[in-house]
């Protein structure tokens, strides 16, 4: 018996006054669901039908059929009849519901008896042996059974087909073919293809054809549960039905004919469903749809949200967006409903048209470009013509190259390397370009962006990108060794290689009567002292003398300039305030500047690699030492305390230590030596011996080499001796170098490019 109990077959649902209630029929179970019988043998099939609720309907009227009755006969009361060998099913149908028994039937056939005048028959139609076969040409040489192997589970049925095929393995002219069951204890087959499963086991099905022509495929009968493949519970948006699927998980989630299941709404007015489970959502509310059929039952929570009436977009869709490549931006969309409250459950469908062009990620509401073009992208709200639709151009941002600038020695080589950029100028990441580079007899760029340089020169390192932008860097071509002389009756700046320090070269005809030299971090700027204007001033211009800017515009002596890393801002000192040397800042734009001391004598700053300190000399002990302070003059503290110690010309390194010369009297002789200290212990080393009388210098950043300025030989004595510049290699590798001066030519203020 079914799991419904007996009790619950006997009730009867009465409204006041003892009336029948009315109850719509939402499931039809028959029992047994099985029966095997003999040609000539009769059985009765029971029918119950039920409401929603579960609630037998006792008054049901049931209409009774057979889909073959050539082996089965069933008459108004369920008694089914076996009239020939095979397999059919029984169907029990009140209104739109229907249960279903398998019939097997045995033995022989009997001779069809005598029909009476009075109860005619009508006639049935024979089944066509080639139904089903796709049409063909040809003789067949083999037969196939699709699919090539059925599962079932039990009670349950399914249609085959036969293919005939020719020798190419195509489609040949369709056969007239018969259906047996090998095992019919397990499964059985009818004339049109139709198996039903009857007990749990292995059988087969085998078809038979022309010509000797045969096929076989195993029938697997199991008893396994079934499963509705859409996960609950299930939001559905008004007018838009779903269909729903039920399988067998453990047979590959294969599909259960719907056909042969009930399906029921808890709640009609939520949702209905179809005998073939397509759910149509009717009114906001939740429901549970239930499926039952095979012996079993399942069910699915669903929800169905308010009608949406209105949709908001944000931005406009009217209005075109345009999305730089790499760069992002947001769109949303808010439902709402007739009352104008927000429908927050609604969901929302996005599209975009090119996914080249773009993406879109649909838990942020972000599209990003890719590529440049033209897209669409859509959000679609449930309901008809519900949409916004956005117009987004994907455009080439603007594009930075780092570094912007560059000054190398000839042989170096370095990377370049291209953003782009949003409207704020924030990186956006990498951009695709293609490089190339006005003069390869000075420059030479590969396509990772490496920058080699060749010979000596000026030219441009040109990035182009997508949507024909392009990006320009400057890059400057000398010898790592700049030094100011007098070798034309001016100072001018000359440099050199350190593979080739004689080989020196004048860096542009006219360089302002430049001297004291200092290099931007990039080496693509040089901050001079020049009296052009009849006054010693800084001016900032290209190594080669172009585009000289002057800096400061004082009556006062201004000197030893040096810039910060960013190349934004140059420190120098001056003794514009009480006729004392004092260090100001300013910034290369023009801003004013700012005073950074204010005690005693201060001169010859000097500032950190990473920005955060400044370096300079100071007499506030009534001696020449080294103090360091911040970017904006605070902490200001002596880094050198040495009485009998004279230090000067403080040099940053790459590393940040600090590099100055020290003077002291030792043996009854003045000795001038370079030092290098480490700023958080103190402790100092040697740079350079003690046999030449140092008066300034400068040190490479990686400090492997130093250029040291020296009186002319003979005359260390002379209040005015002629001064050389010798380059000595640190650490006492090869012997000094002098660059190569005239007899009367001065030679002073070296720096090196970094």
């Amino acid at each position: 018996m079914h799991r419904r109990t007996v009790s619950r077959l006997l009730c009867v649902l009465l409204l006041p006054g003892g009336a029948l209630a009315a109850q719509n029929v939402t499931e039809i179970q028959i029992a047994p669901p099985q029966v095997t019988l003999k040609v000539g043998e009769r059985s009765g099939l029971l029918a119950t039908a039920f409401d929603r609720l579960g609630n037998v309907i006792p008054t049901a009227q049931f209409r009774w059929t057979s889909t073959n009755v050539r082996v089965v006969r069933v008459d108004n009361n369920g008694t089914v009849t076996g009239v020939g060998p095979g397999v059919a099913i029984v169907e029990a149908i009140a209104g739109s519901r229907k249960g279903v028994a398998a019939v097997q039937v045995t033995g022989t056939a009997a001779p069809a008896p005598p029909v009476a005048a009075a109860a005619p028959v009508a006639a049935v139609p024979a089944p066509d042996p080639a139904a089903g076969q796709p049409a063909g040409a040809g003789p067949a040489v083999a037969l196939r059974v699709e699919p090539s192997a059925v599962y079932l589970l039990p009670s349950e049925n399914a249609r085959v087909a036969v293919r005939a095929l020719r020798e190419d393995g195509g489609p040949a002219a369709p056969l007239a073919v018969t259906w047996t069951s090998l095992v019919p204890a397990i499964a059985g087959v009818d004339a049109n293809g139709i198996v039903v499963a009857l007990t749990p086991g292995q059988g087969t099905i085998k078809v038979t054809g022309p010509g000797g022509l045969t096929a076989t495929a195993p029938v697997v009968v199991q008893q396994a549960d079934i499963a509705i493949r859409e996960a609950g519970p299930l939001l559905l948006s008004p007018g838009e039905p779903v269909t729903l699927h039920v399988v067998v998980p453990t047979q590959n989630g294969r599909a259960v004919e719907p056909l042969t299941l009930n399906w029921t709404s808890s709640d009609t007015a939520v949702v209905r469903v179809t005998l073939t489970g397509v759910v149509t959502p009717v009114g906001p509310g939740r429901a549970a749809v239930t499926v039952s059929g095979l012996l079993q039952t399942r069910a699915i929570d669903l929800a169905v949200h308010r009608p949406v009436d209105l949709l908001v977009a944000r931005p406009r869709s009217q209005d075109p967006v345009t999305v730089p490549i790499a760069a992002a931006a947001r769109f949303s969309v808010e439902a709402l409903a007739a009352d104008n409250t927000p429908v927050s459950e609604a969901p929302i469908r996005w599209s975009l048209s090119d996914s080249t062009l773009a993406s879109f990620d649909t838990a942020t509401g972000a599209v990003t470009g890719k590529a440049v073009g033209r897209v669409q992208l859509v959000a679609r709200a449930p309901g008809r013509g519900l949409a916004a639709t956005w117009t987004i151009d994907v455009v080439a941002g603007d594009l930075r190259a780092t570094p912007a600038r560059i000054g190398l020695a000839p042989g170096r080589r370095t990377g370049l390397h291209v953003e782009f950029l949003d409207q704020a100028g924030a990186s956006l990441g990498a951009a695709p370009v293609v490089w190339r580079t006005d003069d390869s007899t000075v420059a030479t760029v590969g396509t990772d962006g490496t920058l080699q340089a060749s010979g000596w020169g000026r030219t441009r390192a040109v990035a182009s990108g997508p949507g024909a932008k392009t990006v320009v860097v400057p890059v400057f071509v000398m010898g790592e060794i700049v030094v100011a002389s007098s070798h034309h009756g001016r100072f001018d700046l000359y440099a050199a290689a350190r593979e080739s320090p004689t080989d020196l070269r004048r860096l542009a005809a006219d360089t302002l009567g430049a001297a004291d030299p200092a290099f931007s971090a990039d080496g693509s700027r040089v901050a001079v002292v020049t009296a052009r204007d009849g006054n010693p001033e800084i001016y900032v211009m290209d190594p080669d003398g172009t585009n000289a800017v002057r800096l400061t515009n004082d009556p006062a002596v201004d000197g030893a300039p040096a810039f910060t890393p960013d190349g934004r801002i140059v420190v120098f000192h001056s003794d514009r305030v009480g006729k004392r040397n004092q260090i100001f800042a300013m910034g290369v734009d023009g801003q004013p500047a700012r005073q950074l001391t204010q005690d005693s004598t201060n001169s010859q700053p000097a500032v950190s690699p990473d920005g955060r300190t400044i370096a300079f000399v100071s007499t506030r002990t009534r001696n020449y030492d080294v103090w360091l302070m911040a970017p904006d003059g605070s902490q200001q503290r002596a880094f050198t305390t040495t009485p009998q110690w004279n230090e000067r010309h403080p040099h940053f390194l790459g590393d940040g230590s600090l590099a100055f010369l020290v003077e002291r009297r030792e043996g009854g002789r003045t000795i001038t030596q370079v030092m290098r200290a480490d700023l958080a212990t103190g402790a100092m080393t040697s740079l350079s011996g003690t046999d030449l009388p140092i008066t300034d210098f400068a040190v490479s950043p990686a400090g492997d080499l130093l250029a040291l300025v020296v009186p002319a030989p003979g005359q260390e004595r002379n209040r005015a001796p002629t001064y050389r510049v010798v380059v000595v290699a640190v650490g006492g590798t090869g012997a000094p170098v002098e660059l190569p001066v005239a007899a009367a030519e001065q030679m002073v203020t070296p720096a090196f490019v970094p």
